[in-house]
C-alpha cells in the first residue's frame, strides 16, 4: 500500500498544482492530508476544495481549527474567502489517525493542537521521547514545515509542508509504503521535494488585498526563510507557523 502524506497547503495554489502533477506520476493508493489546508496564503478556498476532492483522509491542524472556530480577529480575510460551509467543515476535521502497517503501530497528527507546542526533529532527545507513547512504533506529523526523520526508541517523521515549506522553498511531502496489518514487513518512508512556481505564488499574494502578513508570506515562499520578525504582532493563544 502506497500512501501520499501531505500537509500545510496554506492557501498556496501554485504549490498544490505542482503536487497534483506529481501525485499523478506517483499514483498512490491513497492521499492523506495531515492538516492546515488554509491560512497564510491567498487561495485558502481553492486549497480547501482541492483537499476535500482529492484526499482520502484529512486531519485538522491549528490553522484549520483557529480559522474555523473564529479564534483570531485577524483571520477575517480567510473566513470571508472560505464561507460558512467550509468553516464548519474545518471545525469537524478529526485530530488524529492510528494505523498498523507492516506490523507497526503508527500515529498521525498535524502537530498542534494535539501537541502542546511546536516540535522540530532536531530538538534534544529528551524533548521528543514523550511523543512516542508506549506501544507506538512511529509518529508522523507536520506543523513545523521542515522535513525530517528521527530514530529514538521508535521513529518520528515530519513530512514537511506543501505550500509554506521552510529550509527549502519547494513542495515537501512524503510517501509511506507498507503492508496493511500486523504481519512484520518492510516499511518505507520516502521524502519528496518538488519545484513549483514560487513567483506565481508570490504574485497571487500581491494581488490579494487584505491578506494578513502578505510580505512575510511572500518572503517565505520565495526564500524558505521563516519571516517571524516581519509578521505583525498580535495577541494569540499560541504561536503559529
Amino acid at each position: 500500500m502506497k500512501i501520499a502524506l501531505i500537509a500545510d497547503l496554506h492557501g498556496n495554489l501554485p504549490a498544490v498544482k505542482a503536487l497534483e502533477a506529481d501525485l499523478q506520476r506517483q499514483r498512490p493508493d491513497q492521499v492523506w492530508c495531515l492538516g492546515d489546508l488554509v491560512g497564510k496564503g491567498p487561495s485558502s478556498d481553492q486549497t480547501f476544495d482541492w483537499a476535500m476532492a482529492r484526499c482520502d483522509l484529512i486531519l485538522g491542524g491549528n490553522w484549520d481549527y483557529g480559522v474555523g472556530h473564529r479564534e483570531y480577529a485577524r483571520d477575517a480575510f480567510y473566513r470571508q474567502q472560505l464561507g460558512e460551509a467550509r468553516l464548519q467543515a474545518l471545525t469537524r476535521l478529526p485530530r488524529e489517525k492510528l494505523v498498523t502497517l507492516s506490523g507497526r503501530l503508527i500515529r498521525l497528527v498535524h502537530g498542534r493542537p494535539v501537541m502542546d507546542r511546536l516540535y522540530y526533529i532536531q530538538q534534544p532527545r529528551e524533548e521528543l521521547e514523550h511523543l512516542l507513547e508506549p506501544g507506538l512504533d512511529m509518529l508522523i506529523f507536520a506543523d513545523s514545515h521542515r522535513q525530517g526523520l528521527r530514530t529514538l526508541h521508535g521513529q518520528i517523521v515530519n513530512i514537511g509542508s506543501v505550500g509554506n515549506a521552510l529550509g527549502l522553498p519547494l513542495v515537501q511531502y512524503a510517501l509511506l509504503v507498507g503492508q496493511p496489518g500486523e504481519e512484520p514487513a518492510p516499511l518505507e518512508v520516502r521524502m519528496l521535494t518538488l519545484p513549483y512556481d514560487n513567483q506565481a505564488a508570490a504574485q497571487d499574494a500581491r494581488e490579494a488585498p487584505g491578506l494578513p502578513d502578505a510580505q512575510a508570506y511572500i518572503h517565505e515562499v520565495l526564500t524558505g526563510e521563516y519571516a517571524g520578525k516581519m509578521r505583525v504582532q498580535s495577541q494569540r493563544r499560541s504561536p503559529r507557523t
